[in-house]
């Protein structure tokens, strides 16, 4: 499936105060389209229930916050933190995160389509059961996350470090690790998840000792 980038609007309007704008825009519930929000800081902020349309977000910082329910078409998150924050139950299209922070973040539940995480730093993330249709992980930390009961579809990881990542209950049928970093899985104890996943030699090595599986040579 060929992934599909943020189409962002040529002109964005800054948005100094992004707070104001969006407790005005949960209390009207209209989007909050065409703008450039930088160097944002909000810490333990109420911003559950957005839209967003056409949105870039740059060196923000928001740690704690509530981002909830964030319905998000064509936005860009880039140089930013968002770690312990929740973006739980949103709804993604045509959103990237470009060398992003994000430790412990809350990533569950919600439907993507067309979505990437490049370079970022996503350690103790939580990605339990998305729905991803097109979805890019590339040259990202993503030890000791969970993606635990997903369900996806045109799914790629590129130069990952996968160590300690829950998949339990994930298909991986498809799904091209041998660029990646696989340690310490967290599966089913039949394993059943690594069905039709493609590994090299000696990744392929290393889950079938998770597996308990002996390989003489």
């Amino acid at each position: 499936m060929k992934l599909l980038p943020p189409s962002l609007p040529q002109t964005l309007s800054p948005a100094p105060d992004f707070s104001i704008q969006a407790a005005h825009s949960a209390e009207t519930q209209e989007p909050l389209s065409g703008l450039l929000v930088e160097h944002a800081l909000l810490t333990g902020a109420d911003l559950s229930g957005l839209t967003l349309e056409g949105v870039r977000f740059q060196g923000c910082r928001f740690l704690e916050c509530d981002c909830s329910h964030w319905e998000m078409t064509d936005v860009v998150f880039q140089d930013c933190d968002l770690s312990g924050s929740t973006f739980a139950d949103g709804i993604w299209c045509r959103v990237a995160l470009e060398d992003c922070r994000a430790l412990g973040t809350a990533f569950q539940q919600c439907g993507l389509q067309h979505v990437s995480f490049r370079g970022c730093k996503l350690s103790y993330a939580n990605f339990t059961a998305q729905r991803v249709k097109g979805g890019l992980w590339s040259g990202c930390d993503l030890s000791q996350a969970s993606m635990a009961s997903c369900v996806w579809k045109g799914v790629a990881y590129s130069e990952c470090n996968l160590t300690g990542v829950r998949f339990f209950h994930t298909p991986l049928a498809g799904v091209d690790f041998t660029t990646c970093r696989l340690e310490g899985l967290i599966l089913s104890d039949a394993g059943e998840e690594l069905r039709g996943v493609i590994v090299d030699r000696w990744q392929a090595g290393e889950l079938a000792r998770r597996l308990g599986i002996v390989i003489r040579e």
